[in-house]
Formats: structure tokens, sequence, C-alpha cells
């Protein structure tokens, strides 16, 4: 691998090597980072190859020794993922720590993820990269939900449904993150839900003046924040709660039945198509499934519509029309871009997927 990276970091820094090198040591000598030549040189590379990252390798150089000394071969998972992130974070009883853990991590990570992408024949393949970018953002919104219910819980008292049981509460993954495609520059679109209205939130053996959606709704103000939050070390991911009903104009946080009344009565085509790739991804994951599996018949019509394709269409027009400034360069909305490819997949996932397999994922469910 050192060779490699030396190559890559002379042919892409060319007279800017030594500068780029002597930057990164500076900054490691100033901070006590022990470090070799061939950090250093892995420090050029990856501040010549991805310029946005530059600032971090200078201010936190431990990460580049860090990423030198692990097994950068080696693609990880949801379980490596929970495993370290656990070393960062610590108690979840103390917020300051919960967020300024979770943002060294993800900064961390994404430096090791970018590392891996120059690496040859066995480093990150784009299916690989966005499969470890999305279970990286992951695992951060399962801390991020967990520390917000433990909060809520220990502060307001714990919220029951009407039969006594815990009311359950989830968070679906969309778009990108649902389907496991994720790149480094996405925010991630998130959709709360919890079990129902029906029921109370109760402090030893008493109700409490607030009701479960309240209570939620402060669980879902309280992650969101520490997900996105800026600071000195930065921010986790950008945090999108458009896709919910009703979308900016509606409530944060929707109990189940007013999920189900909302999709049967309001929901449209571009609804159903972006819960084609949902996933829950924080909370309780089997209430979430339950939650999918509820709003199924609404996805997945047994009756071809012949409208879903002209339907689509016109959302891309509209989209184009609506949101690009130059059409014809814009990769994403643009004529053969993005948004038209995951539109026509979509139609057709729309049409045929009520009888046929079924993939959140964009790649795999192409034709």
């Amino acid at each position: 691998m050192a060779t490699r990276v030396k190559r890559l970091f002379h042919a892409l820094a060319g007279d800017s090597a030594s500068a780029l090198l002597q930057a990164y040591e500076t900054a490691a000598r100033e901070r006590e980072v022990a470090h070799d030549a061939d950090v250093a040189m892995l420090a050029g590379l990856l501040s010549v190859a991805y310029p946005a990252l530059r600032a971090q390798i200078l201010s936190r150089p431990a990460d580049v020794v860090a990423i030198a000394k692990g097994k950068l071969r080696i693609a990880r998972d949801l379980r490596a993922y929970r495993r370290l992130a656990a070393s960062f974070i610590g108690d979840l009883g103390d917020l300051d720590a919960v967020r300024r853990g979770l943002r060294l991590f993800v900064a961390r990570e994404k430096l090791r993820i970018a590392a891996r992408e120059l690496l040859e024949h066995e480093g990150g393949d784009i299916d690989t990269t966005a499969r470890e970018i999305s279970d990286l953002a992951q695992v951060c919104i399962e801390i991020a939900v967990a520390e917000a219910l433990s909060w809520a819980e220990t502060r307001f008292g714990t919220p029951r449904a009407a039969n006594g049981e815990r009311c359950a509460f989830t968070v679906l993954g969309m778009g990108k993150l649902g389907g496991r495609e994720l790149n480094c520059g996405s925010d991630v679109d998130l959709i709360p839900f919890y079990e129902t209205d029906e029921g109370a939130v109760m402090r030893d053996g008493a109700e409490v003046d607030q009701t479960l959606h309240e209570h939620f709704m402060r669980v879902t103000q309280r992650f969101t924040a520490t997900l996105e939050d800026v600071t000195e070390d930065g921010a986790c991911w950008r945090v999108d709660l458009r896709l919910r009903p009703e979308g900016s104009r509606g409530p944060l946080v929707n109990a189940l039945a007013a999920a189900e009344r909302y999709y049967e009565t309001w929901g449209r085509t571009w609804e159903r198509a972006a819960l084609l790739r949902a996933r829950p991804i924080g909370g309780d994951l089997a209430f979430g499934e339950h939650l999918l599996d509820a709003l199924s018949p609404f996805v997945w019509r047994k009756v071809v519509d012949p409208k879903i394709a002209r339907e689509m269409t016109e959302l891309v027009m509209r989209g184009r029309v609506e949101l690009s400034s130059e059409p014809e360069r814009d990769l994403k909305l643009g004529p053969g871009g993005i948004r038209e490819a995951e539109f026509f997949v979509q139609s057709l996932q729309l049409i045929w997927g009520a009888r046929s397999l079924r993939s959140v994922t964009r790649i795999r469910s192409r034709p």
C-alpha cells in the first residue's frame, strides 16, 4: 500500500508535495502526534485527493495515524461500527459527550472510507463505499435516537400505550439511506413515527401533563439536533424530515393510525415512490417493520395504474423547471440525470412490485 500511496501522492500533488507534507508534519508535531513517513505521505495524499478533508487532517492529525494503523482493506459493517462507536461516546447520560463523540467518530470514519477508495483492487468500489457510509449513518442515528428516548423518559416519564405497554417509536430511513446508497455529501432523509395516541406518559404511577405526541415530538427534536447541530468538531449529518406526512407543514412525528389515515386519504404518487426505499433504522425496529407492513397496501397496489408513468414523468419535468437553473448541465435534474433514472426505476417498481420481487436498493432494482 505504501508504494501506491507514494506514487499517487506525487502524481497528484506535483510541486505542492513538499508543502503538503510539511503542513501535516507541523500539525502533528504541535499536537505531539507520533507518526512516520508513510503516515505523512497518506495525509498528503488525502489532502490533495480530497481538499474538503484538509482542515480535518491538519486539526486532528491523529486521525490519519489511526487510519494508517487500521485494517484499511476490510470494509466495516453495522456490527463493527456499533462496537467502534461505543468507544467514542461512552455513557448515553452525558449529552455533550455523546454529541462530540459522534462527530469525531463520523469524521474519522469518513476519512477512513475516503482512504479506502484510493486503494488498489481491494479498496472501496462504489457499492461498498455507499454501503459503508449508509451503515455509518445508521449507527449514528441509532445512538442519537437511543439518547433522545433515554433523556425523555428520565426527564418526563415513560410513554405507555392504553394497554400499559411501552409506546414504541421508530425512525424510517428514506431515499439513499434507505437503499444503502448514501454518499458523503448526502443528507439523511428520515421519517419518525410512534405507535399510538391512545395512552399517556407515566411517572411514579401517575399520568404526566404531556401527550404521547408531545413526548415524541421532543424526542424527534432532540435526536435531530444531535445529528445536525454544527460545532467546532463539525456535525454528524444534515437531516431532512420533509418526506413525512404533509411535509414541512405537518407535525414532526405521527402516530401509526394518523399516518395510515393520511396516506389512504391524501397520499400522492411521489409519496408511494418515497416509501419504496423506506426501512427502519432507529428506535424500535420491530415496530418499524410492522408500520411498513401496515402501509404496504398504499405502496403496493394490486391493480396496475396506467397513470403512474405519466405522473412520475410530470414530477421529473416539474422538478427540472422549478429547481434547476441549468438543466442541460445538471447531473441530478437534467435530461438523463440521476433523478430521471430514479423515477424510471420507481415507476417500474410501483407498477410491478405488488407481484414481483422487491428491493430497497435502486441499483439492484434496475431492469
